[in-house]
């Protein structure tokens, strides 16, 4: 514990992210704050500056607050019996980690690490649980949270019981797509440059596995692959192939 709070302490950015003029805070749970509250908020937080491949926190280590990311992606995976890893989600600015195990009174129950350089805040979680006992709005938009984060876990589960990996390939595209393409001309780039591996961890294949879906996406011409970056030429086909009707 002493460890995780001094490695915490050392990326302390001076340049604070300033709570109310903060664009991320429109796209989560923060969003209808009030301005004394935003002011209260920037007194008990700190702001850190995270490279690329930093852990935030690890699997099984006590949490001490609450993140939000300001700018920057963040993975939360965590590590199986058998050695293998399982990317359970991606979260970007707006969003919150560790809330889950604040609440449930345990430790983390996935490891986070930046995707690419971020700037994350840091609420300490006695001054968090202060002002959730004295604002409804902000508990009832943490109960959305949680709850939608149950229902993509569900699917999840439910996606790699039953669906053959072409499907869960597809289907992930489709969600990478929506939640980062970026329109280019005559495609939809998705804004997240991801190894081959970390696809492999977030639908439960080889890697092996997934170099060749996405090697037979692209010769479909559903697809186009440069290194890390993916172009989306054929929605529809890709829909198809998912199958989520």
């Amino acid at each position: 514990m002493i460890i995780d709070i001094y490695e915490h302490s050392m990326r302390t950015n001076s340049s604070t992210p300033n709570c109310k003029n903060c664009q991320s805070r429109g796209l989560g749970v923060f969003c209808q704050l009030s301005e004394e509250q935003l002011k209260q908020f920037n007194k008990h937080k700190t702001g850190n500056r995270y490279k690329k491949g930093q852990i935030i926190f690890y699997e099984d280590n006590q949490p001490f607050g609450l993140y939000c990311v300001f700018e920057g992606k963040i993975k939360l995976y965590k590590e199986g019996l058998d050695g293998k890893t399982q990317i359970l989600r991606i979260v970007g600015p707006g969003d919150i980690l560790g809330y889950r195990s604040l609440f449930a009174e345990e430790p983390y129950h996935a490891t986070a690490e930046v995707l690419e350089d971020a700037t994350i805040c840091f609420v300490d979680k006695n001054f968090f649980f202060s002002t959730l006992d004295q604002d409804s709005q902000l508990s009832r938009n943490l109960i959305r949270k949680l709850s939608q984060q149950l229902r993509i876990a569900e699917g999840l589960a439910t996606s790699l019981a039953h669906r053959s990996s072409r499907e869960r390939m597809a289907e992930l595209l489709l969600r990478l797509n929506e939640a980062y393409g970026i329109e280019e001309r005559d495609t939809q780039r998705i804004a997240l440059e991801l190894s081959r591996a970390e696809i492999a961890d977030m639908i439960g294949v080889t890697q092996e596995t997934s170099i060749r879906l996405l090697s037979e996406f692209k010769k479909n011409k559903w697809i186009n692959v440069q290194d890390r970056r993916i172009e989306i030429l054929d929605l529809e086909a890709i829909e198809k192939t998912a199958n989520l009707s």
